[in-house]
């Protein structure tokens, strides 16, 4: 009986001591890699979360940003692009919060400092009302970061001609008051480069001079009356001379008819042209010499006295102005391979010149 219990007891086998560290230290390996597992893809998600986020309040921005530079009339600055900060002045009909008239968009960099300090990523997108980017603002993108091309966080781009320098001529048929123009650019591609208003009180003639534009294959010349009508094309060189109106040397015009004298076509281009005198209502004239217009039509049958102004009255207008904004999108600017891009071209609906 006692060598059968002896029997029993020597046949329970158990584990080393060595046995169970192995075991142990597979059992580690597996749970450690389940683990590593479960974490990368929670740091995936919260990753993907974060750049969606960043992704959608971008978006959000540009399109606070978009509806208010549609509505806008003006945009500064006029020079100096690419820029950090943009103001624009926003017309009555405009639906801004609080009313604001004038509002202020612009970027500062991760330490809070206007304009961006080169390098000091991510930058946010602020809106300010008033005229600076200062005081009470409301934040509306996170995690900007430089898209190529662009440093400093300066997220705004547009092109404009200089305001022409503007002084008094002494011969020509302006009466004394204040009169204003802008000067557009001609691209060789067909884009027209809008310009800066400006005006001068001024009698007789004004001698309209500007900095050539690069690239730039002819100007446009507008003003004088309200309408900003286009005065002249210019092809060589970079003046002009506004001399007034023409005035009509028949004594009487009677209309209608084909030819049409004035004292001067200096003002006009060579064709097609769209005029207007008294009560005539439009006449299209096809071509000009210096003091003609030709293959005229149209117009109030009637008789028109010498002496009576010629006004030019064609319908094409200034452009508006455009302005260009390029947000890149990065909740991990280390690493830009998933960098997210917006890029906007926007059009000033009410910056026409009228």
């Amino acid at each position: 009986m006692l060598a059968s219990v002896r029997h029993l007891g020597a046949a329970q086998d158990g584990f080393t001591l060595s046995e169970m560290l192995v075991v142990l230290a597979i059992l580690g390996i597996v749970v450690g890699g389940i683990a590593q597992l479960f974490t990368s893809g929670l740091l995936s998600e919260r990753d993907q979360t974060n750049r969606t986020e960043a992704q959608r309040h971008a978006r959000l921005g540009l399109d606070k940003l978009r509806r208010e530079i549609h509505c806008a009339g003006t945009v500064a600055p006029t020079s100096g692009y690419p820029a950090s900060a943009v103001t624009v002045t926003l017309g009555s009909y405009c639906q801004a919060t609080g009313g604001a008239t004038t509002v202020t968009w612009c970027t500062k960099d991760k330490n809070g400092i206007a304009p961006p300090v080169a390098g000091a990523q991510p930058y946010t997108l602020w809106r300010y009302v008033g005229s600076s980017c200062s005081g009470t603002g409301t934040p509306w993108a996170s995690n900007l970061v430089d898209p190529p091309s662009v440093t400093a966080g300066r997220i705004f781009d547009a092109s404009f001609v200089p305001a022409a320098t503007l002084t008094q001529a002494g011969t020509g048929t302006l009466p004394s008051g204040t009169y204003s123009y802008v000067v557009t650019a001609l691209l060789a591609g067909g884009a027209e480069v809008p310009g800066v208003v400006t005006s001068i009180t001024a009698s007789n003639a004004v001698t309209l001079g500007w900095s050539a534009y690069p690239g730039a294959t002819s100007y446009n010349v507008y003003g004088r009356d309200g309408d900003f009508r286009l005065l002249r094309n210019v092809t060589a060189g970079t003046s002009f001379v506004d001399s007034g109106p023409a005035k009509l040397t028949a004594d009487p015009l009677t209309l209608p008819s084909a030819t049409i004298n004035v004292s001067s076509t200096a003002n006009f281009d060579a064709g097609p042209n769209a005029i207007v005198f008294a009560s005539s209502g439009v006449v299209t004239c096809t071509s000009t010499t210096a003091t003609s217009f030709t293959g005229c039509s149209g117009g109030l049958v009637g008789d028109y006295p010498q002496d009576t102004p010629v006004y030019s009255a064609t319908s094409t207008r200034a452009p508006s102005a455009k302005l260009a904004v390029s947000l890149a999108v990065d909740a991990s600017p280390a690493d830009a391979t998933q960098r997210f891009f917006l890029n906007d071209d926007i059009v000033l609906r009410n910056s026409r010149p009228s």
